[in-house]
């Protein structure tokens, strides 16, 4: 079964985004996933911006998942960042956003590529994990805690897919 943090590394968490406006958390973010994604930063961060030129990728709830698909990157690529202050970043319901998940995906992965946002929505709807990312003591602590409520998701799923 798919799972978001299957595209996660702990590597590409980050407790503590510094930027204090949009485009600087986009950059950061970028910054988090140009090496998997085997990209420099600066074009990652231009695909980024476009995408959210678009329309904004905040949701309700603070958290935002810039996100966009890339010819030359081989596998989708994700990060997590946090800002403890949080961002205007266009949210839905006028708040800052403090939790940002980035996204990259190769060009020819359209159907995946939405699932692995489907699945990132669906979690972050949760109020309490969202209040338990921004009191993550390490980004192990954070990526573990995404695993274990993924996992909780799932098994849900499933059990409900065989009670029909």
């Amino acid at each position: 079964m798919l799972r978001w943090t299957d595209f996660l590394d702990v590597e590409a968490v980050r407790l503590s985004l510094e930027a204090r406006e949009r485009v600087g958390v986009v950059h950061e973010l970028a910054g988090l996933m140009s090496a998997r994604a085997r990209v420099s930063p600066k074009e990652l961060a231009a695909h980024l911006l476009a995408r959210e030129q678009l329309g904004s990728t905040a949701m309700v709830g603070g958290v935002a998942v810039p996100h966009c698909r890339l010819a030359g990157v081989s596998r989708i690529v994700t990060c997590v960042g946090v800002h403890s202050q949080g961002v205007d970043f266009g949210e839905a319901d006028g708040g800052r956003v403090h939790v940002f998940v980035g996204m990259v995906s190769p060009p020819d992965t359209a159907g995946l590529h939405l699932s692995v946002l489907a699945r990132i929505g669906a979690l972050l709807r949760n109020a309490r994990l969202r209040e338990a990312l921004l009191t993550a003591p390490s980004p192990s602590a954070l990526r573990a805690l995404l695993v274990c409520v993924e996992d909780a998701h799932v098994n849900h799923r499933s059990e409900v897919a065989l009670a029909r």
